[in-house]
């Protein structure tokens, strides 16, 4: 006879902190192909230089891919439970941009609206805010 407790244990899968390999299990949109070399080439210099700094300056030209790196980034941090996630947009406009970009790659995420969310709070997903939020308090 087969013992499905011993089959069926609870088992952690452990979640995967290099932001190229978190691409490669996203569920994302059939539309979103592999990530570009650029993306793969700083994401790269980051996991293997730069990953134990904090408040790092991301700079590209329009359209190479500066959110999905950020947000990969990010998941990076969140998956190795190194705290909260926040991403901050000049404007709101910009935050409803970058949210389209997370639900297209399937990264999660939560906004703000009068206080935290608890997701972000409890470190499980990254807050997309606008910069007025971080620094008037509201």
């Amino acid at each position: 006879m087969v013992d499905f407790k011993k089959k069926l244990g609870v088992k952690s899968i452990p979640k995967k902190i290099n932001p190229i390999e978190i691409y490669d299990r996203l569920d994302r949109r059939s539309e979103t192909g592999p990530l570009r070399p650029v993306q793969i080439e700083i994401l790269q210099k980051w996991w293997s230089n730069r990953n134990k700094e904090q408040d790092l300056i991301l700079k590209l030209h329009t359209g190479k891919g500066k959110t999905l790196i950020g947000l990969l980034i990010l998941q990076s941090r969140l998956n190795e439970k190194k705290g909260l996630c926040l991403y901050v947009c000049p404007n709101k406009y910009l935050v409803e941009q970058t949210s389209q970009e997370a639900d297209k790659f399937g990264i999660g995420y939560v906004t703000m609206d009068k206080s935290l969310p608890d997701d972000f709070l409890n470190s499980e997903k990254i807050l997309i805010t606008h910069v007025q939020k971080v620094f008037n308090g509201k």
